[in-house]
């Protein structure tokens, strides 16, 4: 039977929740550690409904008054901020009386109601959800309850289908924090997809949309390297970690032995050495493994009798880089660890665009212009293991036990928009200064530009940007608005000598 794991903090976070605002309810963040366990990573109230009731404590809420387009919407937003290897689970309810953890109440059977309304709401609502590298859908999600009356807690599997179903699921309180291995890698983008839209004016969103099936059709066709090193998938984390470390001893070990040996030469060529684990001694994450996503050839991704030559009216180009930062169990196997490193470029990618499309305010555009877009780009903050506000915390540094989310900003926007967005979304308070804002960098504005050849000859009038203001333009106002300055200042040294006469 599958069981959830769940820490102190957690309990004392329903608790908490229970306390203040009698019943309150929320979104469950977990990790799947293998096929029998799955980990709670972080507990989130909805605090939708605060604003408009001004004392909760009078109010007696129960199951049925749950918004639900309310907690599909944290739903959404919490899946946006989560690494790859973390994603929404279940709904939690806190609530001080007894009906809220009695299985025969009219609790539970609103709650496969709700459970029903959330999932229909997420489907049509957003057109990514459930979108990863692999083909795994998932249909079963966690229901747990709370009640301060008794100190009780219900675990329940709900299976979506048919008006949904609840059945047993085990759960443990475990004394002892989580640990996590950080996986960390950077991820190119340089390609160019075509538009085959034979419309005059095209649809960004639905060529953005294809962006995102392109770079998933890369990803599932590629091979995820850890170290500089292939790796056999069936392996768990733990056993390659000790194995690596091994390695790496037996290395320096003999490496005394082979500086010595001078007088042999070596012509041969030889590959790219395998990278040691950073230690906790270097680096305050623990253990970090770097990995990194070898692409095929584009070529092999066809069989030779689909490859054809079409015309196409125009070209999308990428460039930049996607940063992916992933924590996983000791537990997971290396397959699980390749898979949350694809899910998280494609979901980094996903958001990016959607948040890009999100402040579009006409998504037709030309097909004979040039347009240069810039989505937002990735910062993280930490959420600590003990569950507590880490707003004293200005450190961009986490030990093996806390982790990382994620907000995306606007060029120009300041980490308070993240701040604001992680305390509405995971309940969590954060400092402005804990912001991590140097993961990925500002693109300069003429990586385009110089890099298009015909760019010098084309008409200027055909030319626009989306994101990124032109700075002739700019300068040509300016002098224009000096120049009326100027006229207006003369005008009226005209008019009071004038007067004066």
């Amino acid at each position: 039977m599958h069981t959830v794991l769940l820490s102190k903090a957690d309990e004392v976070y329903l608790e908490k929740c229970a306390q203040e605002h009698s019943f309150s309810y929320g979104i469950i963040v977990g990790h799947q550690a293998d096929l029998t366990k799955s980990i709670v990573v972080h507990l989130a109230r909805n605090n939708e409904e605060d604003a408009d009731l001004e004392d909760l404590t009078d109010i007696c809420l129960t199951t049925s008054d749950i918004n639900a387009q309310a907690l599909a919407t944290q739903w959404l937003s919490a899946s946006k901020m989560c690494p790859g290897s973390f994603d929404v689970i279940g709904i939690f309810i806190a609530s001080a009386r007894p009906e809220a953890a009695n299985e025969q109440s009219d609790e539970f059977k609103n709650a496969k109601t709700l459970f029903s309304d959330v999932y229909n709401l997420l489907l049509q609502s957003n057109s990514s959800f459930g979108v990863y590298t692999t083909d795994m859908a998932q249909t079963d999600y966690v229901f747990l309850a709370y009640s301060l009356a008794d100190k009780r807690v219900i675990c329940k599997n709900y299976t979506y289908g048919n008006g949904g179903t609840f059945s047993k699921l085990d759960h443990r309180f475990v004394e002892k924090p989580f640990d996590w291995i950080q996986i960390e890698c950077n991820y190119d983008l340089d390609d160019v997809i075509p538009i085959v839209d034979a419309a005059r004016r095209i649809n960004i969103e639905e060529q953005f949309q294809n962006i995102i099936m392109t770079i998933r059709k890369y990803l599932i066709a590629s091979e995820v390297f850890l170290q500089n090193e292939v790796v056999e998938d069936t392996i768990d984390l733990q056993t390659y970690i000790k194995k690596k470390k091994l390695t790496d001893l037996d290395k320096l070990k003999t490496s005394p032995s082979s500086n010595s040996a001078t007088s042999a030469t070596n012509t041969t060529a030889v590959p790219a050495p395998a990278l040691p684990l950073i230690s906790s001694k270097e680096d305050s994450n623990g253990n970090v493994i770097r990995a990194s996503i070898v692409m095929p050839v584009k070529c092999q991704l066809n069989s030779p009798a689909n490859i054809k030559i079409n015309e196409f009216n125009g070209t999308l180009r990428m460039s930049g880089m996607i940063f992916s930062r992933i924590y996983c169990n000791s537990r997971n196997t290396i397959a699980d660890v390749k898979r949350f490193v694809r899910d998280d470029v494609l979901r980094s990618l996903i958001t990016r665009i959607q948040v890009y499309c999100d402040g579009l305010t006409d998504p037709h555009v030309s097909n004979e212009a040039v347009y240069i877009s810039e989505p937002p780009r990735r910062v993280f903050f930490n959420i600590p293991a003990d569950g507590a506000n880490n707003s004293s915390s200005s450190s961009p540094t986490t030990s093996n036990h806390s982790i990382q989310f994620s907000e995306y900003l606007f060029r120009g926007e300041a980490p308070t928009v993240a701040v604001a967005q992680a305390k509405q979304v995971l309940d969590v308070e954060l400092d402005p200064e804990a912001i991590i804002l140097d993961a990925e960098g500002l693109p300069e504005d003429g990586n385009f530009t110089n890099s298009q050849p015909d760019a010098d000859h084309s008409d200027e009038t055909r030319s626009m940007t989306s994101s990124m203001p032109k700075r002739e333009l700019s300068r040509s106002l300016y002098m224009v608005g000096i120049a009326v300055a100027l006229l207006v200042l003369l005008a009226s040294v005209a008019l009071h000598y004038a007067m004066a006469g």
